[in-house]
């Protein structure tokens, strides 16, 4: 298989990691890749969200990352990310007259078992830029992140006139026709219902800012100084980070431990292996054959017969 099979359960939140190609700053937080990025995700994120349900809880935008934390109302997330990342990357590249892939194909999928723990993503989710140490607080990141909206307030997001929809003589007769605008909205984790709003929004940045004074803390302890959203934004989008640690563990699930936790690592280990053979199966011709519960690909893709979803 080319890519790792992938189990989309429906009524479920994912926590996901998307890489850019060899982990250069092809996002580099310029004013323009700004534009860019926060309109292609509004975009996309509408039409997801009036047609299947998809909910959007937190997103960062880091130089050569991002990551973004899901509700999967009805099993999309694969085909979101495929025109996410799709639409985002032919924008970058006519902006900067450039053809290819911006994005590793093999994003990081994690499901989120306990509702609490997705506030814990979220506050991983913001805190990235303070963790790597480029700046102080997260509201200082010159990306596009979700660190000052609120949960249910829509955001219009006008479309930026650059790369794909750049106008003027020198625009090319074929550019995208997208509409002028996009709403962003940002809806609440399913946990704390004793809380509002906002002030589950207000636990959320709470933590955050506790984490950030962990990691300033850190910082005086060794001397250590942020790089700044200055030098930050002068990054040229080919640069690469130093070499990171290989063949790390990939989780595909989150928030519980203990026998919760090894009773997921068996659910998902079981997965894997009925799919793989029913995948030999079906390559055999035996298109009868069932694959498990949450199959995408050869649901999707094949019309193959699965399992119906138990509960969440």
């Amino acid at each position: 298989m080319a890519t790792p099979a992938r189990c989309i359960l429906p009524d479920a939140t994912y926590f996901v990691s998307v890489r850019c190609v060899s982990r250069t700053m092809r996002l580099v937080p310029t004013p323009r890749v700004l534009r860019v990025v926060r309109y292609c995700l509004a975009f996309v994120l509408q039409r997801y969200r009036q047609q299947y349900g998809l909910r959007l809880f937190e997103f960062l935008f880091m130089s050569n990352h991002f990551h973004l934390l899901l509700y999967n109302e009805r099993p999309c997330i694969p085909d979101f990310m495929r025109d996410l990342n799709a639409l985002l990357s032919r924008a970058l590249n006519a902006m900067r007259g450039l053809r290819g892939t911006n994005f590793e194909k093999n994003y990081s999928l994690v499901r989120v078992l306990d509702p609490e723990h997705a506030l814990e993503h979220a506050v991983y989710t913001l805190a990235n830029p303070v963790a790597a140490h480029l700046v102080t607080r997260t509201r200082k990141w010159p990306g596009a992140s979700s660190v000052g909206m609120r949960y249910g307030e829509p955001v219009e997001v006008v479309r930026p006139d650059v790369g794909l929809w750049k106008t003027g003589a020198d625009a090319s007769r074929l550019r995208s026709k997208l509409p002028e605008t996009a709403t962003l909205v940002l809806d609440r984790p399913p946990c704390r219902p004793e809380l509002d709003d906002d002030a589950l929004r207000a636990e959320v940045l709470k933590r955050l800012r506790t984490r950030e004074d962990l990691f300033a803390a850190e910082r005086r302890r060794r001397g250590r100084r942020v790089l700044g959203a200055r030098a930050v934004r002068r990054m040229r989008f080919f640069e690469m980070p130093p070499p990171e640690e290989l063949f790390r563990r990939k989780p595909t699930f989150s928030g519980v431990a203990g026998v919760m936790r090894r009773a997921a690592a068996a659910a998902a280990r079981a997965f894997q292996r009925a799919y793989r053979e029913a995948s030999a199966r079906f390559r055999a011709g035996h298109r009868d054959v069932v694959f498990p519960a949450g199959t995408w690909l050869y649901r999707v893709r094949f019309g193959a017969a699965c399992h119906p979803c138990g509960p969440p």
